[in-house]
């Protein structure tokens, strides 16, 4: 069954805190790796590193803080903010200042849907914690208005919060950025992946983030990687615990939901743009999905 989460659970039900299990995939948070996340805080040394499936957002306010981000200790000084994928470990292991920490969840899917510059994806999936070289004024204002908007429960807030987010994330990514050269780093020093496998599952990710909305099949995205398709396929699935052919459709669903939203365009040009091979298959898949067609979604929203 797919895991894409209904509309309500994806729009309103945020993550206010991640749930960890010794025993979980380190791309597994106990099912919440497909919702969104958000939570203020004084930042705390952390005991233990742990690992989730989502694309981390840290503002750090009138704070500095250690991070040790999959075996590698990195420095963030005081008004910064961070992005890292939070599947590799990390723990924060010292921080000075009485300021305020704020965590932003992305979920993966998510995030490759919005089309941000390919090499500044592809350094976060290989391990790269990218750092805003300044905070505007404005940045802790605004995270104040999302928290609030949240806690509304109101779905068209909460779209614009997310779309907030993506804008938010896209400006940090056309201006100047600092990182630690942890990808690189790792590969020079044949750091071992945190399961099995996991350098197949970045390589496969950045190509379906690349083509989910062309035609593409399961042979495609395992040729990626140079793995055999049926050892791709399990493989995939064990970590990311979808299927590739699920996965694909829950990018695909994302990037027509924004569509919806967004834009006046044609249910047709809409499924087609999202990668869907006709406009029956994309109700179907839609309805399946979210108990409603994308004109019933887009009537609820609008």
């Amino acid at each position: 069954m797919s895991q894409v989460c209904t509309l309500g659970e994806q729009m309103l039900d945020w993550v206010g805190k991640i749930a960890f299990s010794d025993n979980s995939s380190p791309l597994e948070a106990q099912g919440q790796e497909n919702q969104f996340g958000f939570r203020r805080l004084a930042p705390k040394v952390m005991p233990k590193s742990h690992w989730h499936g989502h694309i981390e957002i840290n503002y750090l306010f009138n704070c500095s803080a250690d991070y040790l981000i999959n075996g590698k200790k990195i420095s963030v000084p005081e008004g910064r903010m961070l992005l890292f994928w939070a599947s590799f470990p990390h723990q924060m292991i010292a921080t000075e200042g009485d300021g305020e920490l704020v965590n932003v969840y992305v979920p993966l899917q998510s995030f490759l849907t919005w089309k941000l510059p390919d090499e500044f994806v592809s350094q976060l999936l290989f391990g790269e914690v990218i750092v805003s070289n300044s905070l505007y004024y404005c940045d802790e204002e605004i995270t104040r208005i999302w928290e609030q908007d949240i806690a509304r429960n109101d779905y068209t807030r909460t779209a614009m919060v997310i779309n907030e987010i993506r804008g938010r994330i896209r400006r940090m990514a056309i201006e100047d950025y600092s990182t630690f050269d942890l990808a690189n780093r790792s590969i020079k020093e044949g750091s071992k992946p945190i399961v099995s496998g996991l350098s197949h599952i970045q390589t496969m990710l950045r190509y379906i983030a690349d083509h989910y909305d062309q035609k593409i099949t399961i042979e495609n995205v395992a040729n990626s990687t140079g793995l055999h398709k049926n050892y791709a396929m399990k493989l995939f699935n064990r970590v990311m615990r979808v299927s590739i052919k699920q996965y694909i459709n829950q990018l695909r669903l994302q990037h027509a939901q924004s569509m919806l939203v967004d834009t006046d365009n044609p249910v047709l040009d809409i499924a087609l743009a999202a990668g869907f091979g006709s406009v029956s298959r994309f109700y179907d898949i839609f309805q399946r999905e979210f108990n409603m067609s994308p004109l019933e979604f887009r009537r609820s929203v609008l």
